[in-house]
């Protein structure tokens, strides 16, 4: 009597690590090939970090709106949305006058054209904004990404500007060439926030315990230090002052930094990577690149232990 013995093979995906997207290898390639992105980057992003100065001066003040601190939320997605889609409308009327050579079509297109240039300079401002607080990857990539927004915003305004010529169909040639440009840069974009998270809310998921559970000795805590302990798995930065003992998350919003390594003044603990000030009474924002406020600790103490549970918000 014999037996079937099934022997089965390791499957290949066990042992060989997923290889990434092609388009994302090819932009990886292109962005390794071009260092004179760096040198470019560099002293763009100090000329506007000069243009802004530094938190507490009234040109600090325009950082912060075009960041999207008034709203809580980064601006620059919200305005992207308005020269991709009009300029999205804009092919499609240019392909619909294609066919029926119409007037009202043709006047259609001319007007999401001029709203779509209007967008794409608000877009530019606000990215801009956004940038000049990245390094390394991030900066060059954000390099790319404007340049290439640079030259479809260019090929768009002289298209606009041909359509009142009455030279149509080269006006239709350029703006479509620079749609096409206008998908890899807006791919790039989201690999800036979707896969670098630049621009999201990198404390979203750091709630804490819903109980209090001790993080250090009560003595142990010296006045005025900011001081980083464990609660529950979700690092925290402690402040000592006066009598209060104030607790928010102690990883940065912006783009994760040590705020226990920063520095407070006035109850503002500032990150010490790029600046991000946060209120420690209530972890609101007081100053950008940061837009997204701090998760908070209800603070006790009981025998000499110092405990920490995530405050509910409304």
């Amino acid at each position: 009597m014999t037996s079937d013995v099934i022997t089965t093979q390791p499957h290949s995906w066990v042992d060989t690590p997923p290889k990434a997207p092609a388009l994302r290898n090819m932009s990886a390639r292109l962005l390794t090939r071009m260092p004179w992105l760096d040198k470019l980057s560099s002293p763009l992003q100090r000329l506007i970090a000069q243009l802004y100065g530094q938190p507490g001066q009234p040109s600090y003040k325009v950082k912060d709106m075009l960041n999207g601190v008034w709203l809580g939320h980064t601006l620059h997605p919200v305005l992207v949305t308005v020269p991709l889609g009009t300029w999205t409308a804009t092919m499609l009327l240019d392909l619909m006058w294609l066919s029926d050579q119409s007037e009202g079509t043709a006047r259609s297109a001319d007007t999401t054209m001029w709203l779509g240039l209007a967008g794409a300079g608000a877009s530019a401002i606000t990215g801009a904004t956004n940038w000049v607080d990245t390094d390394g990857p991030e900066q060059r990539t954000g390099m790319l990404h404007a340049l290439l927004n640079g030259g479809v915003t260019v090929l768009n305004l002289t298209s606009a500007l041909m359509r009142l010529g009455g030279l149509r169909r080269t006006a239709i040639t350029l703006s479509s060439t620079a749609y096409l440009v206008s998908l890899y840069s807006a791919y790039l974009g989201g690999e800036l926030s979707y896969s670098s998270g630049v621009g999201v809310n990198h404390v979203a998921w750091e709630s804490g315990s819903d109980d209090f559970v001790p993080v250090m000795n009560e003595q142990d805590l010296k006045p005025g230090k900011l001081t980083r302990v464990d609660a529950a798995g979700i690092p925290a930065v402690l402040l000592k002052d006066g009598g209060s003992i104030y607790a928010i998350a102690a990883t940065c919003s912006h783009l994760g930094g040590p705020l226990d390594e920063g520095h407070c003044e006035g109850g503002i603990v500032y990150c010490p990577w790029h600046g991000s000030g946060f209120h420690m009474n209530d972890g609101s924002v007081a100053n950008s690149p940061a837009v997204y406020a701090q998760p908070t600790f209800e603070v006790r103490t009981r025998n000499g232990k110092i405990e920490l549970r995530r405050r509910e918000h409304a």
